[in-house]
């Protein structure tokens, strides 16, 4: 099972849906305190009133702050049928983040949380050779992590290719590729961000129709993955007019 902390992120997850657990609080009885409760019975979770050194003993050295939620949750998987889900976007300008190889979990919560800003319909992960979505990322994520349409797959390149079979234009972020301002993001077009070490993988880079690069003039030769996200979907969500 995983654990978070903290009332907003705890507050966001609660909205999630399929989640089960519970939620352990500790220390004084304040109206947050009460809300939270009363939102974890509501979406049938069990609460458990314990002391501060009890919750100490369950966070494991996380920061709870008097309140700690131990939880699972069913997350859709490439054996309900990617395609299908693909298939079921049916937005002329949908848009599917793909992430090959998003190792850092502050990465990940940050990527996430710009998805959530720019309603991006679905983000694709790897089961194997990423950060989970853990406290770390969800706490990055600000909470935007529980509104994300996320799948888990065994192999993003076969992702890539259902992308294409579901008529995304697929791009893969790399430093040799065109400007983003000179390519065409309209219509239903899917993005793959890989790690800052190695970039994309050969397999996933063979799916992609063409590769795209921020113009940039710095010192260094790349922008964080994350901060390269965000900058990314603006201009592919401002050339769609989306607002």
């Amino acid at each position: 099972m995983e654990k978070i902390t903290g009332f907003h992120p705890i507050r966001e997850l609660l909205k999630k849906k399929g989640i089960t657990g519970t939620l352990f609080i500790a220390g004084r009885k304040n109206e947050k305190v009460r809300s939270l409760r009363e939102c974890a019975e509501n979406r049938g979770l069990s609460v458990s009133q314990v002391s501060l050194k009890e919750l100490d003993t369950i966070a494991g050295g996380l920061d709870h702050r008097g309140v700690l939620l131990m939880y699972d949750i069913k997350v859709q998987t490439e054996k309900t049928n990617l395609s299908r889900v693909l298939n079921d976007l049916d937005r002329r300008n949908a848009c599917v983040l793909l992430l090959d190889g998003i190792s850092d979990p502050h990465n990940l919560g940050a990527i996430l949380r710009s998805a959530d800003q720019f309603y991006i319909d679905l983000v694709v992960i790897p089961s194997r050779r990423t950060a989970p979505v853990s406290q770390v990322a969800v706490s990055s994520s600000a909470g935007a992590a529980h509104h994300v349409p996320l799948v888990h797959v065994t192999n993003l390149s076969r992702a890539a290719e259902a992308c294409k079979q579901a008529g995304f234009w697929v791009y893969g972020a790399d430093i040799q590729g065109e400007s983003i301002e000179r390519v065409d993001f309209t219509g239903r077009t899917a993005l793959v961000l890989g790690s800052e070490g190695r970039g994309l993988s050969r397999l996933v880079r063979e799916h992609c129709d063409g590769m795209v690069r921020i113009p940039s003039r710095g010192h260094v030769d790349s922008f964080n993955v994350s901060v390269a996200a965000g900058i990314i979907l603006y201009e592919l969500r401002r050339q769609q007019h989306f607002e």
